[in-house]
């Protein structure tokens, strides 16, 4: 986070009504930009922010019942054309960008994503969503990602 000082000089309340009476026009497009820049600005990290202070850390089951009908019964392998969800696959998580990849956290640990598991589409709730088997699987092994959705904004 970026602190920026700014000194503030005295005024004359009679200078300030002279400079805002010079262009009342001017104060409600401020008004109208200064609005669009703060939510334009918060946009970005809302939906991983959402998922971090809901403590979403990609474990099995948790979070799956509130998405399972409008969402991931709908995400469809890209590999096997089959449903990315298997009733308790998909859970909400995080996301990050490391270097030239993405990675989520899958049973609070950082996992790298293969390009062929990400989805092209937006979760309803903007925020990072993963499939993987549970573990211990004996068909799968740890690190194993059926899908992956991402925010938006990676």
């Amino acid at each position: 986070m970026k602190i920026v000082m700014t000194i503030i000089k005295p005024f004359k309340l009679n200078e300030v009504r002279h400079e805002a009476s010079m262009c009342p026009r001017i104060r409600p497009v401020l008004a109208v930009l200064t609005l669009f820049g703060l939510l334009l600005a918060a946009a970005p990290t809302q939906a991983q922010e959402h998922h971090a202070n809901h403590g979403y850390q990609g474990q099995h089951g948790v979070g799956h019942e509130h998405w399972h009908q409008q969402f991931y019964s709908k995400l469809m392998r890209k590999d096997s054309k089959t449903s990315c969800c298997n009733l308790s696959d998909c859970v909400p998580t995080q996301s990050r960008m490391i270097n030239d990849h993405y990675e989520v956290l899958v049973e609070g640990e950082w996992t790298k994503v293969p390009q062929d598991v990400i989805q092209n589409v937006a979760a309803p709730d903007g925020g990072a969503h993963v499939c993987f088997p549970k573990q211990p699987s004996n068909h799968f092994p740890k690190g194993t990602l059926f899908c992956v959705v991402l925010p938006p904004e990676t």
